[in-house]
């Protein structure tokens, strides 16, 4: 588990991409489940190949999406927040968590916590994602 200060990983300006800052210096591992969740927010790109055939996403808000096509489309009609903080990133045999706080232009604070639920233990293939957005009051 990854859990500590923060420490920005990149300070490039908002024009050019969000601000993404991790709680610590993230391992391999933390680090790969952190980009999957990270595009489940917006930010990166999501390879295909991640997402098992059948994959479903849950999402506050919004209807579920069922199938590989269907997730990466949606996730082309996301906008990318301005800024995110990752708290924490939790990762245990076929399931990741991660959560922190984003910055949505227009719309101001929010936490969010994705939870990622793999196919296998090895975490290859996404079979599950649970993504959680609240505005902090």
């Amino acid at each position: 588990m990854c859990q500590s200060r923060l420490k920005d990983s990149a300070a490039a300006p908002r024009v050019q991409s969000p601000r993404v800052s991790y709680p610590c210096d993230p391992g391999p591992a933390e680090r790969a489940v952190a980009e999957l969740a990270l595009a489940m927010s917006g930010l990166g790109p999501l390879p295909s190949e991640a997402l098992s055939d059948m994959a479903s996403w849950e999402r506050s808000n919004h209807p579920s999406v069922v199938g590989r096509a269907h997730i990466l489309d949606a996730l082309r009609q996301l906008k990318p927040p301005a800024s995110l903080s990752v708290t924490q990133i939790t990762v245990e045999g076929k399931a990741a968590t991660i959560t922190g706080r984003l910055t949505r232009d227009g719309h101001g604070l929010f936490l969010f916590c994705q939870i990622l639920r793999f196919t296998t233990p090895e975490r290859s293939q996404i079979a599950q994602i649970i993504s959680v957005e609240q505005k902090e009051r």
